[in-house]
């Protein structure tokens, strides 16, 4: 199937004049948007053919299908470079396009009260292109499955994106607020690490997940992180929490009782 972008012009005025289109945003269909440029096109096709797109849009939680959904529209647009990836024209153009349908039921748009604020953040780039895609309903889901997905693991290149299946916009918006995030191998390394402890310590807290992340993020100014291995990564970061946040979680307990 061809998957379509926004064109320049045409995303600037839509996004423009949300508040005139604000109504327009719950509806079923996005025949309007035809309506509104006229004998304009305002869609482009992108020049690859891909995989058909199919989300599921079953669950009365739609949250609940962010990790499915991840892994399905990452798979069918698995050749997107990072250039591409970052295009609000892309994310914009599928939005209001082919899947105009998903962002309805994904956003609630037809039972909640959306504001121009969120329809811009949801359908569109509101900030600047790193902070947007994790932000933006559709590009998020593509970027966790892109820094996730493990071409090495021949079984289930998947399996490091189970960590996301609960709380996953707050575990996304903590990874990507990360100076790291471009990097798939060292995402990797976190998660997997991240697996290995909770195999065996049980879950760990929102409080220990975000010192793994500000560890990395100090060891990237002392280490070329780049140069070390995937492993290499792992093993400091299970050394930390071992030698550090759960020793110190372990003297809090000590000193309670």
């Amino acid at each position: 199937m061809k998957i379509q972008f926004l064109k320049e012009n045409a995303l600037e005025r839509l996004k423009t004049n949300i508040e005139a289109n604000i109504d327009k945003y719950s509806e079923s269909s996005n025949s309007w948007i035809y309506e509104y440029f006229g004998d304009e096109n305002p869609f482009m096709d992108y020049k690859k053919e891909v995989s058909e797109i199919k989300l599921n849009m079953s669950a009365e939680r739609p949250e609940s299908t962010d990790v499915e959904n991840s892994k399905i529209l990452y798979l069918a647009l698995k050749d997107l470079d990072n250039s591409q990836a970052s295009d609000e024209r892309l994310w914009a153009g599928l939005a209001h396009g082919q899947l105009w349908e998903f962002m309805i039921y994904r956003c609630k748009m037809s039972s909640s009260k959306m504001n121009a604020d969120s329809i811009k953040s949801n359908f569109f780039f509101k900030r600047n292109p790193r902070r947007a895609i994790i932000v933006n309903t559709i590009a998020r889901l593509w970027w966790v499955g892109r820094l996730t997905y493990d071409e090495s693991n021949k079984d289930d290149p998947f399996y490091a994106i189970k960590y996301f299946e609960t709380d996953f916009s707050t575990k996304v918006l903590t990874l990507f607020s990360s100076n790291f995030t471009n990097n798939s191998k060292i995402t990797l390394a976190l998660i997997k690490a991240i697996l290995d402890i909770e195999d065996e310590n049980g879950k760990i807290s929102r409080q220990e997940y975000q010192a793994l992340l500000r560890y990395l993020n100090m060891i990237g100014g002392t280490f070329i992180l780049d140069y070390l291995s995937e492993d290499e990564i792992k093993a400091k970061l299970v050394k930390y929490y071992n030698t550090s946040i759960k020793s110190n979680q372990q003297k809090k307990v000590l000193i309670t009782v």
